[in-house]
This record gives C-alpha cells, structure tokens and sequence, in this order.
C-alpha cells in the first residue's frame, strides 16, 4: 500500500514538474468584422436645374445618391440649365448643359466617381447658343450631343443655322460637328459603338452615320410618318427603334454594315407617349402614356425582326383615401392620371410606373405602380406624397422642362427612384416591400429662403443609374 501511495506522488511530481513554465493559454474563437455587401455598392445620379426663369443664369448640380444608405453621399456643380446626362464608363458620367437666355454655357460636364462618389468635375465648352439638349455615349472616349441652335460661322453668317451633332473626345475636350435634320431632340449610339442615330423633330426624319468615319449611312435622312420624340438601340446593335409624335413605333433595321438602313413603322401604338426604356435584360420595350384619359404601360417584345402587337396594362390610380393624413392629396378628388415615367429592376423581375394628377387644389399627387414582368399584371401601387403646384414651391421650368417625373433602379434591384422637378426631390421606393420609403432633398437653390428661412430645394430634371 506504502508502495502504492509512494508511486502516486511521483507520477502528480513528474506532471508538476513538466508543466512548469507553461502559460495557460485560452482557445479563442475568431470572430471576423461584418463588411458590406459588395452588392449594394450602388449610387444614382440626379440632375437638377437652378434657374428660376430664362433670364437667370446659376448652376446646376449633379447629386450623388448611395443606393445601400438611401442618402446623399456627393454634390457638385455643372452647368447652366443641365437637361440630360448619361453613363460613359464605369467611373464616369456627362451632363448636357443647355444654358440660357443671354449667359453663354452651352457645354458637357464631365462628372468622375471613386466608387459611388463624386471626385471631381470638369466641363467641355461646346459652341455658344447652340442650345445642347441630348447626349449620348457607349464609347469611353466620345460622347454625341445634339445642337438644335448651332451657327457655324457666327462672325460672317450670324443668322444662318445647321442644326448639328457634336462629336465629343472628352479626353481632349475637342469638339466636331455634322450636320442633321431640322431640331434634333435624341440621339442614340448602338451597343457596338458602330453606328449613330438622330431623331431630328424637326422635319420628321432620322439621320444616321458611322461611326469610323462619320459617314452618312443613308444618303439621305429616313423620313417617318409622323416627327421622332425617342430612340432606343437593341442590346444587339441590330435594331433601332423610333417613338414617333403619333404614338407610333419605328423599327429601323440596322444589320448592314456600313449601310443603308430601312424602316418599318409597327402597328404598335402609344398615343401621347413621349419616352421609352428598353430593358435589355428581357428585350422588350416599355413605353408609358395616357393621351385621351386612358393611363396605361405599353409592353413591346422586341426579340423578333419586327415588334407584334403590344401587351397594354392600364394603371388605375392609387385613391385619395390610402394617402397619409399629412397629403394634401388625401383630401381633394383625383383627376386623370397622367403616367409619364418608367424603371426596371436589373434583375427583371418587376416594372416601376411613375405617373401624377393635379387635384382641384393644385396639388401634384404622384404614385408607383408595381408591374411583374412574369405575368405583366399589377402587384401593388404606392402613394407618394403630394405637393402643391403654385409658385415659389414649384418654378417655372417644371412647366417647361420634358420630364417632370424621370425615374431610375438601383443597381442591387433593392431601390426604385422617382426625382420629381416641382418638389425639389429624389422619392425612395423600398422594392422588399414596394412602399414609398421617404424622400431626398435636391441641393439648395439661389431663389429667396421660403417662409422657414431656407431657400427652396433645386429641381432635378433628369435621373439616372449611377456608378
């Protein structure tokens, strides 16, 4: 037994031994900082006027919106009157600046982002008064902008016109021109970058060029039935298609390679409608309009030779009664709605159709309807808040402006925006639940403060998907 006990304090001796200068060292489980979701790494871009009427000549702004944080996250200036803008590259977007009634400013800002933010603007001079109105771009160093006013020798033949198109290098800021129709309001380059197209308003006709070489691809301007409001290119460059003033849809078919074009005007019809979107990711057209009281999204397939007759989805209006207490649009009758805007999410699954009324107490009432793009039948409709029309809180150029409303989708598909020019804002629509989120205020404005003391917000006229 002696033995036994002996040989028990040895071995407990030899393991205290061993375990001399060891230090206890606990197991620790990592637990690794939560990043963002690269997805959600999104921004939409809003441009807004500042001008209160034509004879006064402020900057407008470029605003930068984070998709994930449904915030502001970069302003900056661009040009007198901006009235359109596109994405260029990955890191670059162009806004067109119109300028105004005897303040020279006629030109293209070229606006560069790190990641969702803006990180400096420069601007490109284009030819004074000539009224730039349109630009677009599927090259990274060109860009295309119509000039409707554009006088050529403006010393020796001051009064003599030619409407043009300006070619644009935007990295060396050098500026040609071409000749085209009468009031050209469009223009739309193929996703090859090979060729370009104009929609001159003006004489009803569509002038054409390669790219390579600016060379006309028909000898003369296509002439349509009625005058071209937009155009649209097909993501495979062998279609283009023209919204003419009557509603009616011109197909051109581009797939010679140098030329010549020819045309074909559809039965599809949308009476009234003004603009289309192309959604590329189930190749069809959307194309909203209401002429005559009828409010309704047209729905173009798009992915034969030529469109067959469009799938029509009216919108019906969203009731006074499912506003908050605080809208003033929840206690006027409605009106005939008016549907003016369209966005698509990336990932395809719904449509988003921004439309308004103007009650008895001029107050604007705007709302979004949710469309599924598997069945094309509603899935709900939102309520936006309304606003009064009347000036000071709605200017001028909201009468005057094409868009009212413009819209766009965040790049996540988890945000839809709706910009409204007489309200001065950016609304969010939340796509989990497809409910109005809240609204962002453009950037502040040179007009006198209101009655709190702060001057009223700009007037975003145009919007887009962003960096």
């Amino acid at each position: 037994m002696k033995r036994f006990l002996w040989l028990c304090v040895i071995v407990i001796l030899f393991l205290i031994c061993t375990g001399c200068g060891d230090t206890f060292r606990p197991v620790i489980i990592p637990n690794p900082p939560k990043f963002p979701d690269p997805r959600a790494a999104h921004s939409v871009v809003a441009i807004s006027d500042n001008n209160t009427n034509g004879s006064q000549s402020d900057r407008g702004s470029v605003t930068a919106i984070n998709v994930s944080g449904d915030t502001e996250v970069g302003v900056a200036d661009v040009g007198l009157a901006p009235v359109h803008a596109v994405q260029q590259t990955a890191n670059q977007v162009l806004v067109v600046n119109h300028s105004v009634t005897g303040a020279i400013g006629d030109s293209l800002t070229r606006v560069t982002f790190f990641g969702t933010q803006i990180a400096n603007t420069n601007t490109i001079a284009l030819p004074p008064d000539s009224a730039p109105n349109f630009v677009a771009s599927t090259e990274s160093g060109t860009a295309y902008v119509t000039l409707p006013n554009f006088v050529p020798d403006p010393i020796n033949n001051p009064g003599v016109v030619v409407p043009s198109l300006a070619v644009v290098n935007t990295a060396t800021s050098t500026v040609a021109t071409i000749p085209v129709g009468a009031s050209p309001v469009a223009v739309v380059e193929t996703q090859d970058a090979k060729k370009i197209y104009v929609a001159n308003n003006g004489d009803g006709t569509i002038s054409n060029f390669n790219t390579i070489d600016r060379s006309p691809r028909n000898q003369t301007p296509i002439a349509l039935s009625s005058a071209p409001l937009w155009m649209v290119s097909r993501s495979d460059s062998q279609r283009v298609y023209a919204l003419e003033a009557n509603g009616s849809l011109a197909t051109l078919d581009t797939t010679a390679t140098a030329g010549p074009d020819t045309v074909t005007e559809s039965s599809v019809t949308a009476a009234g409608a003004k603009y289309m979107v192309y959604d590329g990711h189930l190749n069809r057209l959307y194309i909203p309009s209401g002429a005559g009281n009828v409010p309704q999204l047209a729905i173009v397939d798009v992915s034969s030779s030529q469109p067959p007759a469009p799938l029509v989805v009216s919108i019906p209006t969203v009731p006074p009664s499912a506003r908050g207490a605080q809208d003033p649009c929840a206690a006027t009758a409605t009106t005939p709605l008016n549907v003016v805007s369209v966005a698509v999410l990336p990932d395809g699954s719904r449509i988003y159709v921004g439309s308004y009324y103007v009650d008895s107490a001029s107050n604007i009432c705007p709302q979004v309807t949710v469309i599924n793009t598997s069945s094309h039948t509603i899935k709900t409709a939102t309520a936006v808040p309304g606003f009064t029309s009347l000036f000071p809180s709605s200017p001028p150029i909201c009468g005057t402006t094409a868009f009212r409303f413009t819209m766009a989708a965040g790049g996540d598909s988890s945000r839809v925006y709706l910009a409204s020019c007489d309200a001065g804002n950016v609304n969010v629509v939340d796509t989990s639940t497809d409910t109005y989120l809240l609204n962002l205020k453009a950037p502040a404005s040179s007009r006198p403060p209101n009655s709190d003391n702060q001057p009223p917000p700009q007037n975003p006229v145009w919007l887009i998907a962003g960096p």
